[in-house]
């Protein structure tokens, strides 16, 4: 390898940071400046411990500190954890950190970031930002968490606790926000003890909106309707011993942004009009077939375009539920604490959407995604007064999944109107030749009309799959104190995770598990049904593929601490992870992919407390990632996307975190992150008809910049307490400033220039007024005051090369009104 051991090391992984909690710092500080229990506590290594203590790139937001930030979801933690960056598709999070990416979470397809709810693993990704409400704190790990979490970590992992019930005193609170959209929320919790070793915390929420893109030909999309409610409840019968109860359930019934992207980007093609990622021209003309060329591209400039607007005729209601049960104990027997979690989950999601991407009642596209989920872990940490101490555990859970992805036309394609087949040019408007020398022509990807629009359903197309995972895991991680100022530190697990799929498609398995309802084609509904009433769907079919995998790995961390002062903490580890392999629909399966970080890091509380300053480095290798490719179904033009493992990455950068509070007043903030990503040995294949104005398909991308990976993000913070006086509170002005390098978004052709983000800046500023007593708040405030808009991700559909895409939130303002009690 080019960069050795010692380099490595050098170079380092990521540092942990401090809790700079929307400006504040990890510790406050007494008019003296010293230390008082104000410490962060973090359970990133299972137990509870100072951040500051952590030797693991780690940043944490309690609930002031999210509030402040104006952190009301998971879309905005990119603004303040450094090397992470946020996406979305459909309702699915998209994580990037550090080079590794989630861009394809379809299918068997699991995020790089592993996301836990007060210990309880969520499976998929559209799971991951359901239960953002009544929290107590957030964690973000960055680099591989193979040993204590193993499971899909491959990255990092993010922890949401939420609020616990207090024993000590009945409480309660209310949030009623205003903002842009006209969205309305309002949150709010009651805890009640019931004696002196009972209590019940209830919290709930619902929030409405228009929805924040505008739609010319239908309903507006990104429109909330969403409720949630948690119950929790705390048995605490000795002190040494308790049990918490919770039971959650939130529903969302807007209407999604599209499973692959809500609208659609011009796209490249040479001047004979064929598709190629570097061809010369600029086609921003919807290439849909049946579309008649209706609704133009985002980013086109034409009339009735733009970011968040669109123009699409079906826009259904979505259909997502998760109802989650769990029961936490805990028992601390002195030199040794055990914890269990056991948990249950019914999750389901199903959305429809406009595949046609156009005005003209055309395609209509589906998802249906269900999870049925048991999890049991119990975990066991040592407190001995000696050097020696141990974290270990196990876990298991067992999952039935179901998902299905689908399309069928509404009205019929005129076959008067076929796509014209003529030469192709590359950009110099020469001849391009097929592997024969001669003169090669292919359909040039331009719109068809309908007949008409009569209703008369065609076109079927599904794919879907039944799978099951059975996971086990074991783990153990010492740490040993050579002197009072040096430690090391060592872990292992072992993991094995087996799957087993049932699936196929209507076009694609004979006697598969998907049929199309007798009777649907050709029918012509007042309403159109959804996939779930014009596909029939059987497990058991005589001709459905099957692939079963069981992958088995083991994960190790060795690292090393040494105290330099009482507040001053330098260590270096290397750690490793794995993300298990993909089973197909058509029965082939892929191997696993790994990670190993390597990383070095200081940890600093300086200047009498003032400055909470953390800087470190990394360099993280992935190993057989996989990579998406397209197969053409010939009976519908449409894309089958299948994995198969395509590569490596190699990433190295630093990060800092810093938070100087001289005064109780004055807090200012800091967050950077530089990188330097490239791939190693990888490839993808291109989904456009020509490449550089050639027929290869397959490009090496060695070398090349993999996607949401941008050099430089930057996060600047500030704010200022002014006392108004015992009668009248205190007012705060919060700024916050963010930068991020240009990046590629396009999941299937990571080099893809018409899918390329660049370098934009967001600034927010809130204005916060509190009562004396701090009970009552009003905030108002707006935020990315610039108004950028920022591709999320994009993805090409087989068949016709249209580019779809999605932009995340664009500027919003608003006021937010509070009550504690």
């Amino acid at each position: 390898m080019a960069i050795s051991i010692t380099k490595k090391l050098m170079l380092g992984a990521s540092g942990s940071a401090l809790a700079i909690g929307g400006f504040a710092p990890a510790y406050a500080q007494d008019e003296a400046g010293a230390e008082d229990s104000n410490v962060i506590i973090v359970t990133a290594n299972k137990k509870e411990e100072s951040i500051q203590d952590v030797s693991l790139s780690i940043q944490a937001f309690d609930a002031e500190a999210l509030d402040k930030a104006g952190i009301t979801d998971a879309s905005r933690l990119e603004l303040l954890v450094s090397g992470v960056n946020y996406a979305f598709s459909g309702n699915d999070a998209k994580f990037n950190v550090r080079g590794a990416n989630s861009n394809n979470t379809f299918a068997d397809n699991g995020s790089i970031v592993g996301a836990y709810v007060d210990g309880v693993y969520k499976a998929r990704a559209s799971q991951q930002t359901r239960a953002f409400f009544d929290v107590e704190r957030v964690e973000f790990l960055k680099g591989p968490q193979g040993t204590l979490y193993g499971r899909n970590t491959f990255a990092g992992a993010l922890n949401l606790h939420t609020t616990k019930p207090d024993l000590t005193d009945f409480s309660a609170g209310i949030e009623v926000g205003y903002e842009r959209f006209d969205s309305v929320k309002a949150e709010g919790f009651i805890n009640v003890p019931l004696g002196d070793t009972f209590a019940v915390r209830y919290a709930g929420y619902i929030q409405k909106s228009d929805g924040f893109i505008n739609n010319l030909a239908g309903p507006d999309i990104g429109q909330q309707d969403d409720k949630g409610f948690r119950i929790s409840a705390l048995w605490e019968p000795t002190d040494n011993f308790n049990l918490i109860a919770r039971l959650q359930h939130t529903a969302e019934d807007g209407r999604e942004a599209g499973l692959f992207g809500y609208t659609f980007l011009c796209r490249n093609v040479t001047p004979s009009g064929h598709t190629d990622a570097f061809g010369s021209e600029r086609d921003c003309a919807n290439p849909n077939r049946g579309s008649a060329g209706l609704g133009p591209a985002a980013n086109s400039g034409a009339p009735g375009s733009g970011p968040h607007t669109i123009a699409q005729d079906y826009v259904p209601d979505v259909n997502l539920e998760e109802t989650v049960v769990s029961l936490e104990a805990n028992l601390d027997l002195g030199a040794v604490s055990i914890k269990s979690i056991s948990s249950y989950t019914d999750f389901q999601n199903l959305f429809g959407f406009d595949f046609d991407f156009g005005p003209n009642p055309h395609a209509i596209g589906g998802f249906d995604e269900t999870l049925e989920s048991y999890s049991q872990e119990l975990q066991f940490n040592t407190n001995f007064d000696g050097p020696f101490n141990l974290t270990a555990g196990a876990y298991y859970s067992k999952e039935d999944t179901f998902y299905s992805f689908s399309i069928y036309n509404q009205t019929v394609r005129d076959p008067a109107f076929p796509r014209v087949v003529a030469p192709v040019l590359d950009n110099a408007g020469n001849p391009v030749l097929d592997g024969m020398g001669n003169p090669l022509s292919l359909p040039v990807l331009t719109a068809t009309p309908t007949v008409g629009l009569n209703r008369s359903l065609n076109g079927f197309f599904a794919d879907s799959a039944f799978l099951d995972i059975e996971t086990f895991g074991i783990y153990g991680q010492a740490e040993f104190e050579l002197t009072d100022q040096l430690r090391i530190i060592g872990g292992i697990r072992y993991s094995s995770e087996k799957k087993e799929l049932t699936g196929g498609g209507s076009n694609f398995t004979t006697n598969g598990p998907v049929t199309v309802v007798p009777g649907a084609a050709g029918s012509s509904p007042v309403i159109l049904p959804d996939s779930r009433d014009v596909f029939l769907i059987n497990e058991n079919a005589a001709g459905a593929n099957t692939a079963s995998r069981t992958f088995n790995n083991v994960d190790y961390k060795v690292g090393i601490e040494f105290d330099v002062a009482d507040d001053v903490l330098l260590y270096a580890n290397t750690a490793t992870g794995f993300l298990s392999g993909v089973v197909n629909n058509n029965g082939s399966t892929t191997d696993q992919q790994d990670s190993q970080v390597y990383e070095i890091g200081l940890k600093s509380i300086l200047f009498d407390g003032d400055l909470t300053f953390n800087l470190a480095g990394h360099y993280t290798e992935y190993s057989n990632l996989l990579s998406q490719f397209q197969v053409i179904d010939p009976n519908t033009g449409i894309g089958v996307t299948f994995s198969e493992n395509g590569g490596s990455i190699e990433a190295y950068g630093v990060e800092l975190e810093a938070v100087y509070r001289p005064t109780q007043e004055l807090t200012l903030a800091m967050n950077a992150a530089w990188q330097d990503v490239q791939f190693g040995t990888f490839g993808q294949t291109s989904p456009y008809q020509l490449n550089n104005g050639t027929t290869t398909t397959f490009v090496d991308l060695s070398g090349e910049t993999p996607t949401f990976s941008p050099d430089l993000t930057v996060s600047l913070t500030g704010s200022y307490e002014f006392d108004l006086g015992e009668d009248f509170g205190f007012l705060t002005p919060y700024v916050q400033f963010y930068y991020s390098d240009g990046f590629g978004t396009s999941n299937l052709f990571a080099i893809d220039p018409a899918a390329f983000q660049s370098s934009y800046t967001k600034t927010d500023i809130r204005l916060v007024w509190d009562s004396p007593d701090r009970n009552y708040s009003i905030e108002a405030f707006i935020e990315n005051i610039e108004d950028e808009a920022v591709l999320s991700r994009s993805n090409n559909n087989g068949g016709d090369d249209l580019l779809q895409s999605s932009y995340l939130y664009p500027q919003n303002y608003g006021l937010r009104l509070k009550a504690r009690f």
